[in-house]
C-alpha cells in the first residue's frame, strides 16, 4: 500500500477513536473541521478553491456544512472509500503525489492535537517515502526566504547513523557563495517535515548561530 493509502485508514481509525470535538493542529479547526476538509478536497473541487480564493469562502463553508450534517460514522466512512471515480486526486500515481503528504500531515494534525501525543515508532517504508519530501520547494518555500543555508540531521535512521539532508544550499541563496554559516535541524523525518509545513508541535533540535536559528524559526510561524 501507498503512504496516502495506509495514511488515509489510519486517519480514519483515528477520527472513529477521537470523536467530533477533540484539537487539531489546525488553527482553529477540530477534527469535524479537519473533516470536513478533507471531504471537500476530494470529493468537491468546485468548492475546495474556497481555501486559496476569498469570493469563494463562502460557499466552501456551505458545501463543509452539508457534509458536517451527516453522521460521524458516515462521514469517517466517506472518508476512507477515497476520491470518488470522477477525481483526479483517486487516479493512481496522482493519488499518491497529491495524497501521500496530505494524509501523513493530517493524521498528524489530529494525532498531535492531542495532550498525550507521542512521536510514532514509522517503519522504514514510511521514512523512505517521507524523505523525498524534505526537500521539495512547497516545503522549503517559507525556509528559503530567510536567506540562511539549512541542513537536516535525520536521528532515526536504521543503525543509528545519523543522515545529513541539505534543504537550503547557500549557492541558492541570492548572492551565495557557499560561505555563509548555516543552521541544522535535528531530529526524525517526520518531526522536521511537520515543522517545514509550519507544526509546532515537533521534536527538534536547532544549532547554528542563535541569530541565525531565531530567523529560521521565525520564518516558519
Amino acid at each position: 500500500m501507498t503512504l496516502a493509502q495506509t495514511e488515509r485508514a489510519a486517519l480514519a481509525d483515528l477520527f472513529g477513536h477521537l470523536g467530533p470535538d477533540q484539537p487539531t493542529l489546525c488553527d482553529g479547526w477540530d477534527t469535524a473541521d479537519l473533516l470536513a476538509h478533507l471531504l471537500v478536497r476530494e470529493r468537491r473541487l468546485d468548492a475546495a478553491l474556497g481555501v486559496l480564493i476569498k469570493p469563494l469562502a463562502g460557499w466552501t463553508a456551505r458545501v463543509s456544512a452539508g457534509y458536517r450534517s451527516r453522521p460521524w460514522a458516515d462521514q469517517i466512512e466517506l472518508y476512507r472509500s477515497g476520491p470518488p471515480g470522477f477525481s483526479p486526486l483517486g487516479w493512481g500515481p496522482i493519488d499518491e503525489k497529491a495524497n501521500g503528504m496530505e494524509m501523513f500531515i493530517h493524521h498528524e494534525d489530529a494525532r498531535r492535537g492531542q495532550p498525550d501525543w507521542e512521536p510514532r515508532d514509522l517503519s522504514e517504508t514510511t521514512r523512505s517515502q517521507l524523505i523525498p519530501m524534505l526537500t521539495s520547494g512547497l516545503m522549503l518555500r517559507s525556509v528559503k526566504k530567510a536567506g540562511i543555508p539549512m541542513t537536516a540531521w535525520l536521528t532515526d535512521t536504521p543503525g543509528g547513523h545519523d543522515r545529513p539532508i541539505v534543504l537550503v544550499p547557500s549557492t541558492e541563496l541570492v548572492g551565495g557563495d557557499g560561505s555563509a554559516e548555516g543552521v541544522t535541524l535535528h531530529g526524525g523525518v517526520a518531526e522536521i517535515l511537520l515543522w517545514l509545513s509550519g507544526r509546532s508541535q515537533v521534536r527538534l533540535e536547532f544549532a547554528g548561530d542563535p541569530a541565525a536559528v531565531a530567523a529560521v524559526r521565525a520564518g516558519r510561524k
